[in-house]
């Protein structure tokens, strides 16, 4: 074998090791004591129903829907669910979060498999799902970017093809131009070019300093929520994204 080819077994090797270790890295193992619970079904790859009645939402993720009715389900919908039926042997290990309930009434839970390792960093690892943070339910977050950072970096699952943007309510992940910044008392407005309005809600004021927002205008930003249309007397609808903490908006170079 000559120098060149062996130069570049190492570097495959060396590559290969360091996205195992940021694999490993991402597998967040449960920190504190977790309750053992009965699964009655699995109804897509972030929520599932317990036998004792609970229905349950996976914390920290959001991944795509499954459309019962239609069946024009979102890409890699099906593979969420089916990852997380392989991941779990009829039970799953709970945590609470600090918010306990959505406003659907499902119970918010951090989840584990039997070797305590955490369901949500599996599946983000995998590319199943986009990592989502929504105070005070924060615990894992560390974790849980570099198990997303892991699928992005190899290419898995969602983070094949990043799509463009488009007007569509629900969870949505894009790449803007922050052209105008404001502030009223719903909190702070980022205007983006060709996309949504950025709304930084009051309720999460704590997170973001009016220099860290100010400096964003004119940049390009990866921002990731949940967004919805909003209605004005006296212009036409807009799409208003919804950030609720740093981690969601960040800045990117293309």
């Amino acid at each position: 074998m000559n120098s060149i080819k062996k130069r570049q077994v190492f570097l495959a090797l060396f590559l290969f090791l360091s996205f195992a270790k940021s694999f490993a890295d991402g597998l967040c193992i449960a920190q504190g004591a977790v309750e053992k619970a009965y699964i009655e079904r699995i109804v897509d790859g972030d929520t599932l129903h317990l036998q004792d009645g609970r229905k349950v939402r996976l914390v920290g993720i959001d991944t795509p829907e499954l459309d019962y009715e239609t069946g024009r389900h979102q890409a890699y919908a099906l593979e969420a669910k089916a990852y997380l039926s392989r991941l779990l042997d009829g039970y799953v290990y709970l945590q609470q979060a600090k918010d306990s309930q959505d406003r659907y009434g499902r119970h918010l839970y951090y989840l584990f498999d039997k070797h305590r390792i955490s369901l949500t960093s599996q599946l983000l690892s995998e590319g199943l799902g986009y990592r989502i943070a929504v105070p005070p339910n924060l615990a894992y977050q560390a974790c849980f970017v570099e198990a997303e950072q892991f699928a992005k970096t190899t290419h898995k699952g969602l983070w094949q093809v990043l799509k463009p943007w488009h007007g569509e309510a629900g969870f949505s992940l894009a790449k803007f131009t922050v052209t105008s910044v404001s502030r009223n008392r719903g909190g702070w407005w980022l205007e983006t070019k060709d996309g949504p309005v950025i709304n930084l809600p009051n309720s999460g004021m704590d997170y973001w300093s009016p220099q860290k927002v100010f400096y964003l205008q004119g940049k390009r930003v990866e921002a990731r929520g949940w967004q919805y249309q909003r209605k004005y007397r006296s212009s036409q609808p807009r799409w208003v994204l919804i950030v609720r903490h740093p981690l969601d908006l960040i800045e990117i170079q293309d």
